[in-house]
Order: structure tokens, then sequence, then C-alpha cells
């Protein structure tokens, strides 16, 4: 299956004030070009870390997206997914493909747990939120294909196939997140991709975390 691997820095905008009492900083995204691999990819992100060390990068985002094959959309299909720490550290990756069954995340790979105050990059924006529920686990996706067996077994009157468990398993590839509450309150939250959130770039007010950690407790 061809593939092409996108580049994106994401980066803070000169001149642009923290928002809403510190917890939201506006950030932008430029194109750094395709590449045949994530090996390449990531030997240009680093040349350029190494020759232009701004300040204003936050993060980088690497792609992988499917170019022949595409069902059901015009779009591009996403293959996987990395970011990596504005020095090029790999900071996350999901390798659960649109349209594929989610099958759950080893507990090495879930970095954040629950009420953990974390950073939370978004279209324009990356902002302060604190972490109420994270992705599903091996263990957890496992019981779920145990009830579609037995669902399927009661339906059917016989033992389903893997091709039948498989179709009717639930979870996918938009089930790879983690649960994020957001300063606003009222119940503001998001379900964000495991590549979306970093540990805080910068100092975290008292008032900050105290606002935070409320949340966890309503």
């Amino acid at each position: 299956m061809k593939t092409v691997f996108k580049l994106e820095k994401c980066y803070l905008k000169k001149g642009d004030r923290m928002r809403e009492n510190g917890f939201v900083r506006s950030v932008d995204f430029m194109d750094m070009g395709y590449f045949s691999s994530r090996k390449k990819a990531e030997k240009f992100m680093k040349q350029y870390i190494a020759e232009f060390q701004d300040d204003d990068t936050y993060a980088f985002f690497l792609t992988e997206n499917v170019v022949d094959g595409v069902r059901y959309t015009t779009r591009l299909c996403r293959k996987s997914s990395y970011s990596y720490t504005a020095d090029g550290s790999l900071n996350d990756y999901s390798d659960v493909a649109t349209f594929t069954p989610y099958y759950g995340r080893t507990a090495d790979r879930i970095h954040f747990q629950v009420g953990d105050i974390v950073e939370m990059v978004g279209y324009n924006e990356v902002q302060l939120c604190i972490v109420a529920a994270t992705p599903r686990t091996v263990e957890e996706c496992q019981k779920y294909q145990e009830l579609c067996t037995e669902r399927l077994r009661k339906l059917l009157h016989r033992e389903p196939t893997k091709r039948e468990i498989t179709h009717d398993y639930p979870l996918d590839d938009t089930d790879d997140t983690y649960c994020v509450l957001e300063h606003y309150g009222d119940g503001a939250h998001e379900h964000p991709s495991p590549v979306s959130l970093f540990t805080p770039t910068r100092k975290i007010t008292k008032a900050q975390r105290r606002l935070l950690l409320s949340l966890k407790q309503k």
C-alpha cells in the first residue's frame, strides 16, 4: 500500500498574548514537505531544528496517508500519525489507521493518567487541560471482543467467524483518544488523539492548577 508522510511544524504566533487567564495560546501550522518514509521526514526535521533554532516552534506533526485505494472519503486516508516536541523527540504516536478497529493501548503506551495537567494542541491554539479519562487498554478492548463474540453466538446460533466479530466490533480509530476537561467548566471537554497532548511547556500558576483540579472533582 503506497503512503506518503506529511510533516508540519506547529508554532506559537509571535506577538499574540496568552488568552483566557493564561490557559490558551495561539498557534499556527506550516507545511514542511512530503516524504516517502518516516525516517526521511525525521531526518529533515532534525536538520531543520539544527539549522533554525527558533523559539516559536512548539511541536512537529507527521501524518502517514494512503494515496491509493481510499474508500468512503475523498480526503487522504490516515494510516498512522506522530507528534514530536520542539527538540525533535518523539512525543506520542497512533498506529490505528482510519476505518480500522482499535484494540487498545498497552500500559507503556498511555503516557498521561487521570488528573494530569496537559497541553492540548487544536486547530489554532494550545490550551491547558486536565485528563479525565485515558484511552482504553488492551484488556478493556478484549472484553469488548468477548461481548461481540457472545452476542453473535446467540444471534447466529453458531460460532462466529473472525471476520464477523471484527465487523461487529464497535471501536475504531476514533476511540484511540483521551478525554480532557477544559478550563471553561460546565462540562466542557474534548476527546483528543494522544498525539495532540503534551507535557506542559510553561509554568502553571497555582490559580490555574487549582481551577483544573476542581474540575476533576465535579
